[in-house]
């Protein structure tokens, strides 16, 4: 007997350790895997390039878009309709719910939403100008002009301080959201996180008889020059 084979059998030697074996996948289970998902991928593609093609979808030129530019919003509601029926918060009742019915219901009114308060062109230019057309509105039978962002009660208290605006505008808080998403009206901002668009619309009796929305962040539109220039 050798003197390896006898190392080997000796009471007390170390049994060397096997070799770890190492698992392949097999190509042909990895086959039909990726045919499969290259189907699928495949198949979701030709979809929407169809329906961008054809009259399928309604509206699916601005659903497409939303999913490739976030930042756009699907409007749900239409002049003619009725505003939704939603809960809204008074600066001077924070701790209470007020609803679009009890705000709006018989009256001919201008709402005014912006995205946030305090931000630069809705305290220049878009809430002035209908502070400095207020006698104008007035002589045209507007009961009320009201403001709304989602934002909380105070800062909307704050930001009418701020403005001085007169007895005759509301500023409201659509803290959650509500009445911007009945009505299809919100997007992501960026780091603010989703907003409400910019937006005048005209109220008789809670019926909508002109609305202009603003897109891209413009402001155009919903400014009182031009929404009123028809007054």
């Amino acid at each position: 007997m050798s003197s390896r084979k006898a190392a080997s059998s000796a009471p007390g030697a170390a049994t060397p350790a096997p070799a770890p074996r190492t698992r392949r996948r097999s190509s042909a289970n990895a086959g039909p895997f990726w045919l499969i998902r290259g189907f699928l991928v495949a198949v979701v593609a030709l979809a929407f390039s169809t329906l961008e093609k054809t009259e399928v979808w309604p509206n699916r030129s601005r659903l497409l878009a939303t999913f490739r530019a976030p930042s756009l919003f699907v409007q749900k509601v239409q002049v003619g309709s009725k505003l939704p029926f939603v809960q809204l918060i008074l600066p001077s009742a924070p701790d209470s719910f007020v609803t679009t019915q009890e705000l709006f219901q018989g009256k001919h009114a201008v709402l005014l939403s912006t995205p946030m308060a305090f931000s630069p062109g809705c305290s220049d230019v878009h809430i002035p100008g209908y502070m400095q057309a207020q006698d104008r509105l007035q002589a045209r039978g507007i009961d009320l002009i009201a403001v709304i962002t989602m934002d909380t009660p105070f800062a909307m208290q704050a930001w009418a301080d701020q403005l001085r605006v007169g007895k005759d505008f509301l500023f409201l808080s659509d803290i959650q959201g509500q009445l911007a998403k009945s009505l299809g009206t919100t997007f992501e901002a960026g780091p603010f996180g989703l907003r409400p668009t910019r937006f005048a619309m005209m109220l008789e009796d809670m019926n909508i008889t002109k609305w202009e929305i603003e897109t891209g962040g413009t402001l155009e539109c919903s400014t009182a020059d031009t929404f009123l220039a028809d007054l």
